[in-house]
C-alpha cells in the first residue's frame, strides 16, 4: 500500500503551519498561496488513495473534478460541498506558484481543510467497514 494518505495528511498539516500567526504574523499572500497549494495536494492525494484502495489505478492528473468522479466510482460519496468547491481547489495547484494575480481567502482555506478532514474520515471509515467484511 502506497504512503498518498500520509502524504496528503503531511500536505495538509504543512497547510495549517503555514496560516498560523506564528509562522506568518504578516499574512503574506506568498505563504498563504502556499498554503493553498499544500491543501489542494492533500485532498488529490487522498482522492487517489481512495481510487487505490479501491483496486483501481489512480489517474496521474491534477483535477479535483476528475478524481472524484473516479472515486464514486469506488462506492465512496463525495461530499456535495467539496463537488461544488472541487474547480476552485483544483486552481489553487497551479495558480497558487504560477499566477501573480492569484488570492485566495482564509475562509476558503479553512472550508478546504474542513472537507478533507471529512473526506479523510470517510475514506477511513470505508476501509475499516471492508476490512470487517473480509475477516
Amino acid at each position: 500500500m502506497s504512503n498518498l494518505l500520509k502524504r496528503a495528511r503531511t500536505d495538509i498539516q504543512i497547510a495549517k503551519t503555514l496560516m498560523t500567526s506564528d509562522f506568518n504574523p504578516t499574512n503574506d499572500v506568498m505563504i498563504t498561496d502556499q498554503a493553498a497549494y499544500h491543501i489542494q495536494q492533500g485532498i488529490e492525494k487522498a482522492l487517489k488513495y481512495q481510487t487505490e484502495i479501491s483496486g483501481s489505478d489512480y489517474k496521474k492528473i491534477h483535477n479535483l473534478i476528475g478524481l472524484i468522479y473516479d472515486v464514486e466510482k469506488t462506492g465512496l460519496e463525495v461530499s456535495d460541498e467539496l463537488k461544488a468547491m472541487a474547480y476552485q481547489i483544483t486552481d489553487w495547484e497551479a495558480s497558487s506558484r504560477y499566477n501573480d494575480d492569484f488570492s485566495v481567502n482564509q475562509e476558503d482555506l479553512l472550508k478546504a481543510i474542513r472537507l478533507y478532514e471529512e473526506l479523510e474520515k470517510q475514506i477511513l471509515e470505508k476501509l475499516e467497514n471492508n476490512l470487517k467484511k473480509d475477516s
